[in-house]
């Protein structure tokens, strides 16, 4: 009998163990994503007005305070930048934004030339959690981007010259109004203005 008890004891101890340091792995491996995406800051990002880092995009957004409360957000645009890969005809840059609560199977992306300059064409950003082709969805908060650069120079046979990853930091720039119910003469009621 106890023989058992030291036994189940032993068997309690490696359980807790094995959960204790599948919980320490799972967050050292996401700590380390994270601080490799972040030691090439100063190579790959986006480059935007307003924004002294390659990793911070700033997005304007209207709030209203007041009778009729409310947010606007506003798209910005940006630029694919990765200072150890230089721009070539017949190269493109594909963004995938992987960053929870949008769909993991079918991330919002965007696909733009990566061929003259010194950066990818223009590039929308939006706050959103939709697919779109027009845009890039984003979230608020660290956004995890996924990146491709592939030559297409070939079109049967596309090559990927170098992928990886950088988080981008959505942050907001407000300006905030006050917005009050306005009287309409015609409906002999208040309602509350669009703008």
């Amino acid at each position: 009998m106890n023989n058992l008890k030291i036994r189940l004891k032993i068997l309690f101890k490696i359980l807790i163990c094995a959960t204790f340091s599948s919980i320490q792995t799972s967050s050292i491996i996401e700590s380390k994503a994270e601080m490799i995406a972040n030691n090439s800051e100063a190579m790959v990002g986006i480059e935007s007005v307003g924004s002294e880092s390659l990793r911070i995009l700033n997005l304007d957004r209207t709030v209203y305070v007041g009778e009729c409360p409310g947010v606007r957000n506003k798209s910005t645009t940006g630029y694919f930048v990765d200072y150890e890969t230089d721009v070539k005809e017949d190269l493109v840059v594909v963004l995938r934004n992987f960053t929870r609560g949008l769909s993991p199977n079918n991330p919002p992306s965007v696909e733009k030339d990566y061929d003259s300059g010194r950066a990818s064409d223009k590039i929308k950003f939006k706050i959103s959690s939709k697919r779109n082709k027009i845009y890039l969805s984003m979230q608020p908060g660290k956004n995890m981007i996924k990146y491709q650069l592939i030559d297409e120079s070939d079109r049967k046979n596309k090559k990927i010259v170098k992928s990886g990853m950088f988080f981008l930091d959505v942050k907001f720039n407000d300006k905030v109004y006050r917005r009050d119910k306005e009287w309409s003469s015609e409906s002999n009621s208040y309602y509350c203005p669009f703008w």
